[in-house]
């Protein structure tokens, strides 16, 4: 029977209370760079090319995360086991600060077309721009030569301009058809006779 039977301890005990208060921000900043469109490049006849690039982009990001107000301590109250009542407030401090975040660089990025469809395209291009090189060269010759047959026409009839537009027929000249004979005059010598 003794055994068994309750005591009352008169010690003073502490309960253990463990308490855990932890606070934090995590800021995750990603920087991503989208590739555009390549650099195209436009002709005539529906040619377009690609070509390479480069592109360079640097960035910078800040963050600044905070808690307000700002509690510099942390009140717990510490209850007597017996009776129950508040004995204590015990006064914790608090390390709370605010976090600042600065990142920075640069991401570089290149872009290669693949394929041999590029240096097909570039051929393409340059054929395009000498047909049409050439094309200018014909269309001038045609120019020359209409402008050749007006002006000479008009020679014939005997009409020529004269004022601003004299000009467009400045540089043509008339010249005998080829087996033509024009009018002229020969100087016969006669020698007397002996």
């Amino acid at each position: 029977m003794l055994l068994l039977s309750p005591i009352k301890v008169l010690a003073n005990t502490t309960v253990a209370s463990p308490s855990s208060n932890a606070q934090g921000v995590v800021n995750n900043n990603a920087t991503m760079i989208t590739p555009s469109s390549l650099p195209q490049n436009r002709y005539s006849q529906g040619i377009v090319c690609t070509s390479p690039s480069l592109t360079i982009t640097p960035y910078l990001t800040d963050a600044w995360s905070f808690n307000r107000p700002i509690e510099k301590f942390t009140y717990q109250e510490i209850y007597d086991e017996d009776t129950g009542e508040v004995k204590y407030i015990q006064k914790t401090p608090r390390f709370e600060k605010d976090n600042y975040n600065l990142n920075y660089g640069i991401s570089m990025q290149f872009n290669i077309p693949l394929g041999n469809g590029g240096e097909l395209c570039k051929k393409a291009a340059a054929v395009n721009i000498e047909a049409q090189e050439l094309l200018i060269k014909k269309t001038k010759l045609e120019m020359a030569l209409y402008r050749l047959e007006v002006c000479g026409k008009q020679a014939k009839l005997g009409v020529v301009l004269t004022g601003e537009h004299a000009v467009t027929c400045k540089d043509v000249k008339l010249i005998p058809l080829p087996n033509q004979v024009l009018p002229h005059t020969h100087k016969i010598e006669v020698k007397p006779e002996k």
